[in-house]
């Protein structure tokens, strides 16, 4: 049973929340004369206390975050950020909107990157890496890809015009010989209408966990092993008729299964209300 001590580098992190210095940053950027967000930076002064949080070092802190920063550039030059962002309800928002949430998806994004690692290890928990027991409601457990990360499974694969057609949470399930996908005996690869995904049929483990529950492509594993379980979406990913986009959401999920989310429930809704965050808690497999 794993105990607060064990994970005190990455509660540690969940104190110092950076979407708070991010938005520092932000206004003195742009309502300063800096010549880039990384100039602000090197100025925010050594000890920075707000409500919520203590920063000894609030430079140290974002400056691996510099580089994420670059919307803000091109809002103050005047030029419209390259992504299409949207409102809760589908409407296109202004320029400045558009570079901050973009900004703070990249920051915590890359925050969470290192806050799950730091709380993952000590853990020595496979759960993420597995399909649900047979006791489970849950027919298989969904491994969301993107760009080339299929291409790291060696496992089969379903493609054809009806997966492309289906999502895999549809209420009539993709058949595949005449059975539902997740009706397998090895995990798959499907591609879906929205990508790729690994799909954990009952009782199977992913193909890249070795015997000793250690991941065999660590340093290449796909970007949504890395954030397990506590995911950011200050914006989500969408498409429509008028192609992809990301819709404002400003929403913090943390997946209950995960044994450090349920032991820093309180950490994780102080951090989330401090980044003003909504905060949702879920179940993946029940």
């Amino acid at each position: 049973m794993i105990d607060k001590q064990a994970l005190a580098a990455g509660r540690e992190l969940l104190q110092r929340p950076l979407l708070p210095l991010a938005g520092m940053v932000r206004f003195l950027y742009l309502t300063g004369d800096f010549a880039a967000p990384a100039e602000v930076i090197e100025q925010l002064p050594a000890d920075i206390e707000t409500n919520d949080a203590v920063y000894a070092d609030a430079a140290a802190d974002l400056r691996p975050c510099a580089p994420l920063f670059a919307p803000l550039v091109e809002v103050k030059e005047g030029r419209p950020p390259a992504a299409r962002i949207v409102d809760p309800s589908g409407q296109p928002v202004d320029a400045l909107t558009a570079a901050a949430a973009l900004v703070d998806q990249q920051v915590l994004t890359r925050e969470l990157e290192r806050i799950n690692s730091l709380l993952c290890a000590p853990c020595a928990c496979t759960l993420c890496c597995v399909g649900p027991e047979a006791t489970m409601q849950q027919a298989y457990f969904e491994i969301p890809l993107a760009g080339a990360e299929p291409d790291r499974f060696a496992v089969a694969r379903i493609d054809t015009p009806a997966s492309r057609t289906h999502r895999a949470d549809d209420e009539e399930p993709l058949p595949v010989h005449g059975r539902p996908f997740y009706e397998q005996s090895e995990p798959v690869l499907v591609h879906w209408r929205y990508g790729w995904s690994l799909i954990l049929p009952q009782a199977s483990r992913c193909p890249n966990l070795a015997a000793d529950g250690r991941c065999q492509i660590y340093p290449d594993r796909p970007e949504v092993c890395r954030r397990p379980q506590i995911f950011p979406y200050v914006l989500e990913p969408f498409t429509d008729e008028a192609g992809s986009g990301r819709r404002i959401r400003r929403s913090l999920l943390a997946v209950l299964d995960c044994p450090y989310v349920r032991l820093l429930q309180d950490e994780i809704a102080t951090f989330a209300a401090a980044s003003e965050l909504d905060l949702v808690f879920r179940r993946n497999k029940a």
